[in-house]
């Protein structure tokens, strides 16, 4: 099947490995996900119970192509694209009768499609088009009344095309705007007025890592976009930005605005990854899209959340609920179509404070089920559509069989004052006269949503009008958000720098929560992104002022603090950053992934996803590892050794594909950072063949949680606790995962560049064992110890003599492979001498909890022997 697989793979989307995941998995399909729904033998899907699920066309196989948009037309007809051909219109009759014909239009390649103000209006996704007429958004009339559409009327250009160009198209549901949305590798076109203030930039606190495999590395911020415009395209305004991918969007009963965002699956297992999500969009929005590890969490405060995540998939479809005859449970929410994994969603909405909350869950699913768009037709049925990328396509309708009411459920949570406050601040968006004391009070809003559309609305106004008032404010909130909002809005601050800063560092963080301690720390970034650094006072007090948080027990909190802390070049950032690193026992966000079953419908990277879910990345220390390749002075030999050691432990994890490129990518940039002398040496300890005689895949690793182990505690340790019975297979199984099997043999088996450990126990105390792991830099060996070359262009060479010839030196510069290894020219070298740090690393324990050290330390002492008495 593999060997088929691969003559068969002639793109990264292709139509035929979907029949053959359909013959893989035929047989999955007989399990029920849940009881709630039912599965259609024939069309091989899951869908809910006391529903009809009909396949009513295969345009593929009557040769008009593969379907992706669709919409529906006064009568009920509905209008559909193929992805590189041309629009149909179809009539369904009696018994779903079709009637199928091609429009006499030069348009195609629509990825979205709307009827509205008595016409056509579609949004061409293509170089070429249809006879010329590319990408852009053009509006089908018919200009003679005879019922036919013949009038062409190109509205609006747009330079984009493809899997990110643009895409769908949607009424207001005060029928005043039409809204579209494009992906981030198309161009922003000229717009009339903006309600986004048009003052983005990447603002990263560290150099951005563009994708090791390519992908974006051109676009810059501010990404994916939403703009609307009138019925004629007279007039055009940006409503929002920051998106990656977003195909569909749809209103909800309240008039508010969704939108379907994509991932970057190749940026699995990453800190800045970010799975598909729905998110709200308000006027004026950002949400944080940058290309790389350039993307914001969704806790900054210049950007808005998701709503809900959904996890991996490639977004296509949004269908409100309200005009489907389904069950009153299906009322308040919307149907999200992913194209990948063949799995339609709904999310019921649920308002909260100004925003909503939203709850998923699996709809309809199959295999293969490349979902692409659908629509409520005038029999309140669902129709939707399969194909894209040229896969074989069809058309089906969903119909709800059953008795339950069909009527929406009256809901008394119809407003609340966070939202009515949101949606007035809204309307004051570009208007010239406002009142800002009533803006003003709004900046200290318990509501996320409020507090970030009066930014916005505050960001609207002359930056006079306002800056001066920033200065007499006392509450710390109202401090933060104004900071953000003049940071943003200020090019030269003179002055105002040192102000701001003083302003901000009066602030007690200790009495702020942890949401917005973060604030103030990417308040603080913006500074020193946009306005410089900051030294002398300013500089301590701000590092005084923060950090006492990095105690905290937040993975976000500290992320955020050991970044902020590095850029400062603040010296306690590295111990604190390393201890953080030593820990990989903090929770993982549970919604960021979708689970086995779902990973199983799709053969593009569904292995990847079950693969990084057995050996899960360290998201939070990956952040720090990289805030800390960028700390260039402070660092004492024994804080490298700890930190370059964490990326063999890195490397062994699973993501996506671009995973291990940027791992790579940071451990190079910390390399940059580090004295000549010592280069060489860290770049052996901490390259990916780091080690390669053991498969730490297969080895339970330690549970924790760790610590920054003394010597002094583990020989009070072994004193209070080591008479107990130890357990020998968690010994042996921690002997593993901290790597001494990689250098030292025990019983014959092992690695040879250490001492031989069979005979520790009769040799050596505890204490002797516990300084060699602590502190092996204390005793070197001659037979163990490296060497260090000087050349005569002072570049330093550490690693151990592996051969000498009369003119040549060859040297394994990484104790943990054989296949590393440097010749050097004798005529090279000015001086050579013995080396002062040890091969081994230090603080390998320093992963274990203290059962695990405890039988670590049994298993040294007993030489690996079973039958020791430490085991009885």
């Amino acid at each position: 099947m593999r060997i088929v697989h691969s003559l068969l793979l002639t793109s990264k989307y292709f139509v035929l490995s979907f029949i053959l995941i359909s013959l893989i998995s035929s047989c999955e399909t007989s399990k029920a996900p849940d009881d709630s729904r039912t599965f259609n033998e024939e069309l091989n899907i899951w869908h809910p119970k006391d529903f009809e699920l009909k396949k009513l066309y295969s345009p593929s196989e009557e040769g008009m192509g593969s379907w992706v948009s669709m919409a529906v037309d006064p009568k009920g007809r509905l209008i559909v694209s193929d992805q590189y051909g041309a629009l149909y219109r179809i009539e369904i009759g009696e018994n779903d009768q079709m009637s199928v014909e091609k429009l006499d239009i030069n348009l195609g390649h629509a990825q979205g499609l709307l009827w509205a103000f008595n016409s056509l209006y579609v949004v061409v996704n293509s170089h070429e088009g249809v006879e010329g007429n590319g990408s852009g958004l053009y509006r089908v009339t018919d200009s003679d009344g005879d019922g036919e559409l013949d009038h062409v009327n190109l509205l609006k250009p747009l330079q984009g095309s493809g899997e990110h160009g643009p895409h769908s198209i949607v009424l207001s549901p005060d029928q005043k705007y039409l809204y579209l949305v494009a992906g981030n590798h198309t161009e922003l076109p000229e717009f009339d007025k903006s309600l986004v203030p048009m003052i983005w930039a990447e603002d990263n606190l560290f150099s951005q890592m563009k994708d090791p495999n390519g992908h974006a590395a051109h676009i810059r911020a501010p990404g994916g976009w939403i703009a609307r415009t009138d019925s004629s395209g007279a007039e055009w305004e940006l409503y929002s930005v920051g998106f990656r991918n977003p195909y569909d969007m749809a209103f909800n009963d309240d008039q508010e605005l969704f939108v379907f965002d994509s991932d970057m699956e190749w940026d699995m297992g990453m800190p800045w990854y970010r799975p598909i999500r729905l998110c709200h969009v308000i006027g004026g929005g950002e949400f944080g899209w940058r290309t790389g590890s350039g993307k914001w969490p969704a806790y900054y405060p210049d950007n808005l959340p998701g709503v809900v995540n959904i996890g991996q998939g490639s977004p296509t479809g949004v269908v409100p609920t309200r005009d489907l005859a389904f069950p009153a449970k299906y009322k308040d929410g919307l149907l999200l179509f992913d194209w990948s994994f063949g799995t339609m969603y709904f999310v019921n909405l649920s308002k909260s404070g100004s925003s909503y909350t939203g709850e998923k869950e699996e709809f309809l699913s199959g295999i293969p089920l490349p979902l692409t768009d659908g629509v409520a037709g005038k029999d309140g049925a669902l129709y939707f559509l399969t194909g894209g990328r040229r896969l074989q396509s069809g058309l089906y309708k969903l119909s709800y069989t059953g008795q339950e009411s069909i009527a929406k459920e009256a809901n008394d949570n119809i407003s609340n004052d966070a939202f009515e406050i949101r949606k007035k601040i809204e309307t004051t968006l570009n208007k010239n006269e406002i009142d800002i004391d009533e803006l003003w009070s709004y900046l200290s809003h318990e509501d996320r949503f409020v507090r970030y559309a009066a930014r916005i609305a505050l960001e609207h106004q002359p930056v006079n009008n306002w800056k001066s008032k920033l200065f007499t404010e006392t509450d710390p909130l109202r401090k933060i958000y104004v900071a953000l909002a003049l940071v943003r809005n200020v090019t030269e601050p003179g002055d105002t720098k040192e102000k701001t800063y003083a302003l901000l560092s009066e602030i007690n963080a200790t009495e702020l929560s942890e949401s917005q301690q973060i604030d103030l720390i990417r308040v603080y970034d913006l500074m020193s992104i946009r306005w410089g650094d900051v030294s002398g006072e300013l500089k301590q007090d701000v590092i005084a002022q923060m950090q006492p948080a990095l105690s905290a027990n937040s993975k976000d909190l500290n992320q955020e603090l050991c970044a902020l802390l590095a850029k400062l070049d603040a010296a306690p950032a590295i111990e604190n950053g390393l201890k953080l690193l030593e820990d990989s026992t903090y929770a993982y966000s549970e919604d960021e992934y979708i689970s086995s079953e779902v990973a199983n419908r799709s053969e593009q990277y569904g292995g990847d996803i079950q693969e990084l879910a057995k050996n899960r990345p360290e998201e939070r220390n990956i952040s720090i590892a990289w805030s800390l390749s960028n700390i260039k002075s402070h660092w004492t030999a024994n804080q490298r050794q700890r930190y370059f050691q964490w990326f063999a432990r890195a490397f062994r994890k699973s993501g996506g594909r671009s995973y291990k490129g940027y791992i790579e990518n940071i451990r190079q940039n910390a390399l940059r950072n580090v004295p000549d002398e010592e280069r060489q040496y860290l770049d052996g300890i901490s390259a990916e063949s780091f080690p390669e005689n053991i498969d730490q895949k297969t080895i339970e690793q330690p549970k924790g949680p760790g610590r920054n182990w003394k010597v002094e505690e583990v020989v009070a340790l072994a004193d209070a606790k080591l008479t107990e019975a130890r357990d020998y297979e968690r010994g042996e199984n921690m002997y593993q995962a901290v790597l001494c099997q990689t250098c030292h043999a025990m019983n014959t088996e092992g690695g040879s560049i250490g001492p031989d450990l069979t005979n520790l126990g009769t040799r050596f105390s505890v204490l002797d064992i516990a300084e060699a792991i602590i502190t092996p830099e204390k005793v070197i060996s001659d037979q163990y110890s490296n060497l260090k070359f000087t050349l005569v262009d002072n570049k330093i060479i550490i690693g151990r003599l592996f051969d000498e010839t009369d003119s040549t030196y060859t040297v394994s510069v990484n104790p943990f492979s054989r296949n590393a290894l440097t010749v050097i020219d004798k005529k090279e070298v000015s001086k050579k001498e013995n080396a002062t740090s040890s091969p081994m690393p230090p603080a390998l324990i320093n992963r274990l909890n203290e059962e695990e050290l405890l039988d670590l330390m049994a298993y040294l002492i007993s030489g690996g022997n079973k039958e020791h008495e430490l085991f009885q």
